[in-house]
């Protein structure tokens, strides 16, 4: 009788010896990482921003206006201008629309919203475009469709406005760039878009590249 019991013993050790190492895996395993709360501002370097954007060129990145990561130093502006047929609404990059480029690597997920103040003529609406890893003007058959859009009205006072681009998911190696694009075909009008203040800004949710504690390169 002593046989048997020593191999329910041993079968038992044996077992327990299994389950052990089991829940010690589970114990082990890590939390998923979280989006970051990430926020930028809408920046230039002049009081207008026409003067920046006049030598926008189609090779070489670095003179649009700003996603910075510091809050903006004082209000400046740019027009948004609505024509018959134009500016060409198939360009990213566009030298002739207000234009924010700013560093981003990481995971953007969820909802942009992209906040600055505006004013214009009776009827205007723009598109607040998003697009990563662009760096240059490319229009026509270099266009590239944008990550996300939200399509605004501009208040004919001066005020703030407001676009949320909804269900985001695309990785940015490099940077983010954010356009306000005229819609064409409501009235041909005349628009101005205001920013260079701290409640102009462009707010999202964004993992950071593994081992990095944030989106934006310092």
């Amino acid at each position: 009788m002593r046989k048997p019991i020593a191999v329910v013993v041993a079968a038992g050790l044996l077992l327990g010896a299994a389950v052990v190492p089991a829940q010690a895996g589970k114990k082990k395993k890590k939390a998923k990482s979280a989006p970051i709360a990430t926020t930028l501002f809408l920046e230039g370097t002049t009081s207008f921003g026409e003067q920046e954007m006049t030598n926008v060129p189609t090779v070489r990145p670095g003179t649009y206006l700003q996603l910075a990561a510091k809050e903006g130093s004082g209000e400046k502006s740019m027009g948004i201008p609505n024509y018959v047929g134009g500016p060409n609404p198939k360009c990213a990059g566009s030298s002739l629309v207000p234009v924010f480029v700013g560093g981003t690597v990481g995971q953007v997920t969820g909802d942009l919203k992209v906040t600055f103040l505006a004013q214009a003529t009776p009827g205007q609406k723009v598109e607040v475009r998003v697009w990563p890893d662009v760096m240059a003007q490319a229009c026509n058959d270099s266009y590239v469709e944008p990550a996300g859009v939200a399509v605004v009205d501009l208040p004919t006072s001066k005020g703030v406005v407001e676009a949320t681009i909804p269900g985001l998911d695309f990785a940015a190696v490099n940077n983010l760039m954010i356009q306000i694009t005229p819609v064409i075909g409501a009235p041909p009008g005349y628009g101005r878009a205001f920013y260079g203040t701290p409640d102009t800004k462009v707010e999202f949710a964004c993992l950071p590249p593994a081992g990095a504690t944030s989106c934006v390169p310092s």
